[in-house]
């Protein structure tokens, strides 16, 4: 849910300025951010100005393990040993799993107490035995709002429910809704996305309720599609805003098209459909993560949300993963910007990397082909939504940048297109 202020509410009363809402200003305000938006998104500014330190910092608290381990005490002189009732002899039993010698003197509950405080130590630094990850939560311990103490385990949960809300590959076969209506579905709604100035996350949640319902709800025709994307980003506008469009702008952006009773009936027939869920994790949750495991500059981070916009319209690229397409989108920005090291598996998809998105370099690239694809098409694609979005000063211009023109991008998507090309011929 949000928690960040937002400035430019709709007015009800002049409805005619909403096709004249102007560009937010491109300069930066000090406002709150989703929930999840605080989470594992400190970009680091010094990405190709300082090496990537692979040192663990668990080598500091190693003697503090180790002191544990030494901590033994000593038995009390003069006093009779007692031979051990029942009771004694389970809790014995039960602690003999901790890997640590018990010596004469200390009792089953000591054991237990030190077996306690070295799994907090290992649940601190996440690791004990393997040393080459860096914990880039340690300087967040202090902060109570990027909750590092619980990031890993939040970040374990999105990808569980990733895996519950999957997207089969291909779900419109079979209907009367083509995957050319879905794109131009998705590339208006992104139009009225920043015409109502709303968050990055009810974009992506749009695009999630849309998929989602349409695989699951296979009789909508194509005279109820404008109705089912308005609906959706209605309801995932009241489930990320804080203060979300009047339901009657919606009947006044679709041009009188569908009544204020239409969207109602829409609204709980995909409510019922999805079963109340909203909860599937966004891409743009893990880009986040991905961007601070990888020491990403901003350039990196806004290149890499202009891949997962173009991939939201093209309906091919749906039944990805968001951790993983996510993965894909950053290993793309740092792949085309300011990488010139030859061993591009060591430059960009470091070992912290992998721990952090679970994905190895082999897992991310097929999706990386198929961005590569879209992005060196996107300037004579149809859908020209994101292209003219991320045009403007506040995304850096970064759709006209001349990376994305680099012989290393035609390169990657010359590849998808063989793989494309060999598939077919199968």
């Amino acid at each position: 849910m949000a928690t960040r202020n937002r400035i430019g509410v709709m007015n009800h009363a002049n409805q005619e300025n909403i096709k004249n809402v102007k560009s937010s200003v491109a300069v930066p305000r000090n406002t709150k951010r989703a929930a999840l938006g605080e989470i594992s998104n400190r970009v680091n500014t010094l990405r190709g100005t300082e090496p990537i330190d692979r040192t663990s910092l668990l080598q500091k608290d190693k003697k503090k393990v180790i002191i544990q381990k030494r901590q033994v005490v000593k038995p009390v002189e003069n006093v009779s040993k007692k031979p051990l009732d029942e009771n004694a002899v389970e809790i014995a039993k039960s602690v003999k799993h901790v890997e640590t010698t018990i010596v004469d003197g200390i009792s089953a509950t000591d054991v237990a107490l030190i077996s306690v405080s070295k799994k907090k130590e290992r649940k601190k630094s996440f690791s004990t035995d393997l040393l080459k990850f860096e914990d880039i939560d340690e300087q967040d311990n202090k902060n109570p709002i990027l909750v590092a103490l619980y990031t890993i385990d939040i970040h374990e949960y999105l990808r569980s429910l990733e895996v519950k809300f999957p997207i089969k590959k291909g779900y419109l076969a079979g209907q009367e809704i083509t995957p050319k209506m879905r794109s131009v579905l998705i590339d208006w709604l992104i139009e009225v996305h920043q015409q109502f100035r709303l968050m990055q996350e009810t974009l992506y949640l749009t695009a999630a309720i849309i998929d989602r319902f349409l695989q699951s709800y296979r009789t909508i025709d194509r005279k109820r599609l404008q109705l089912v994307g308005v609906t959706a980003m209605f309801i995932a506008s009241k489930y990320e805003e804080m203060y979300s469009p009047d339901i009657t702008d919606f009947v006044y952006i679709t041009d009188q098209a569908y009544t204020k009773s239409d969207i109602l009936q829409m609204e709980m027939l995909i409510v019922k459909t999805l079963n109340f869920s909203f909860g599937r994790p966004l891409p743009l949750h893990f880009l986040r993560r991905y961007s601070k495991a990888g020491k990403a500059l901003p350039v990196h981070h806004t290149m890499a949300k202009y891949f997962l916009e173009q991939s939201l319209v093209h309906y091919e690229m749906c039944h990805y993963p968001p951790s993983l397409i996510a993965a894909a989108a950053i290993y793309l920005a740092f792949l085309i910007i300011g990488n010139d090291t030859e061993d591009e598996s060591k430059a960009i998809w470091t070992d912290t990397l992998a721990y952090y998105s679970t994905y190895s370099k082999d897992d991310v690239l097929p999706a990386v082909c198929d961005i590569a694809a879209i992005i060196v098409n996107a300037e004579n694609s149809k859908y020209q939504a994101v292209r003219k979005k991320y045009v403007h000063v506040k995304h850096m211009k970064i759709s006209v940048r001349p990376e994305l023109k680099s012989p290393t991008l035609l390169a990657i998507a010359a590849r998808s297109n063989e793989t494309q090309s060999s598939t077919r011929a199968e």
